[in-house]
């Protein structure tokens, strides 16, 4: 048994069993990983793929279980790795971050900026954070933080913990009836067509709970996830937009004024995910430091060994940044 080969067998699950998209992914060839795969079954001697013609169609039950299995393998491999990398080399690295689209556009920025003036060999990827039906956090891998601003399902294997609060903000046309300079209140923003976030979304939570609150039933026009895409819609004259103030800061367009929420909608909070497995190197440490004031050295490095209940009573505690 290679760890290539459960490098293979990790690839193919993470691509939905598709061989094609896994040897992509891992930069070989399709009838390499396939010739592997086969390999390793015929040593442990069972059938971790079911089979419809060229095609892997399930994971055998036994299967499931080598999975995991190899995925652990894969994990201490890894941290191995970084914790080798963080002793000879502890300013060289790769930071991959998974989060919103307005986080990268309006939170991060700073902190990156700082932070690559003291560790200019760090290499970032930002992506999009993704959660699966169930509020989980979707795992990408041990050298991955996730910062997302709507609630995440507590998971065993993943450490959440309290980023930032964050409130919502009103993009009106210059010349709406809302951009006087009175105070706006909830009574207000419901006459009016509404394009905001997605049902379900922590931001929309919040507006549907001051709503129900004051017994109003708002009409929303227009819902989806980008910030943009609402800022363009509100411009068209279809509706007042309701976003994340950081991006209702962003309104630099002479067409739009921006009005801020906190005293109308509770603030919401985000959060800093990642893996229990992650060795957090001193270059990453610095960076949840730089983003989370709150999570110093000190407290991360207490938090490693701390349980679920112990790290939810911890975080009631911190004082944290709010926008």
């Amino acid at each position: 048994m290679k760890l290539q080969q459960l490098k293979y067998l990790k690839a193919v699950v993470d691509n939905n069993l598709n061989i094609s998209l896994a040897s992509n992914s891992l930069y070989t060839t399709q009838p390499g990983v396939s010739k592997q795969i086969k390999l390793l079954e015929q040593e442990l001697g069972v059938k971790i793929f079911e089979r419809k013609g060229k095609s892997l169609s399930s994971v055998t039950p036994v299967g499931d279980l080598i999975i995991k299995e190899a995925i652990q393998m894969l994990d201490i491999e890894s941290r191995i790795k970084t914790i080798v990398n963080d002793h000879i080399k502890p300013e060289e690295g790769f930071l991959n971050i998974y989060t919103t689209n307005t986080i990268a556009r309006y939170l991060l920025p700073h902190t990156v900026d700082e932070f690559v003036k003291r560790y200019p060999k760090i290499k970032f990827h930002i992506g999009s954070s993704q959660l699966d039906k169930y509020g989980h956090l979707i795992k990408r891998g041990q050298s991955d933080f996730s910062i997302v601003a709507q609630k995440v399902e507590h998971d065993s294997d993943v450490i959440v913990l309290p980023a930032y609060k964050w409130n919502l903000g009103l993009i009106v046309p210059k010349h709406h009836p809302l951009a006087t300079g009175k105070e706006v209140t909830i009574e207000n923003i419901a006459e009016y067509p509404l394009i905001s976030y997605e049902p379900g979304s922590t931001g929309r939570i919040a507006q549907d709970k001051a709503f129900k609150e004051k017994g109003i039933n708002p009409y929303y026009f227009m819902t989806v996830m980008d910030v943009e895409v609402i800022k363009k819609y509100v411009k068209l004259g279809y509706g007042i937009g309701i976003v994340a103030q950081v991006a209702a800061n962003d309104v630099i367009d002479d067409d739009l004024v921006n009005i801020p929420l906190e005293d109308v909608f509770e603030a919401s909070d985000a959060w800093l995910c990642y893996s229990r497995n992650l060795f957090l190197q001193k270059y990453m440490l610095d960076f949840i430091e730089s983003f989370c004031p709150h999570l110093t050295r000190e407290v991360m490095e207490e938090i490693a060994s701390y349980t679920d209940n112990e790290i939810e009573k911890l975080s009631k505690t911190f004082e944290l940044p709010e926008y």
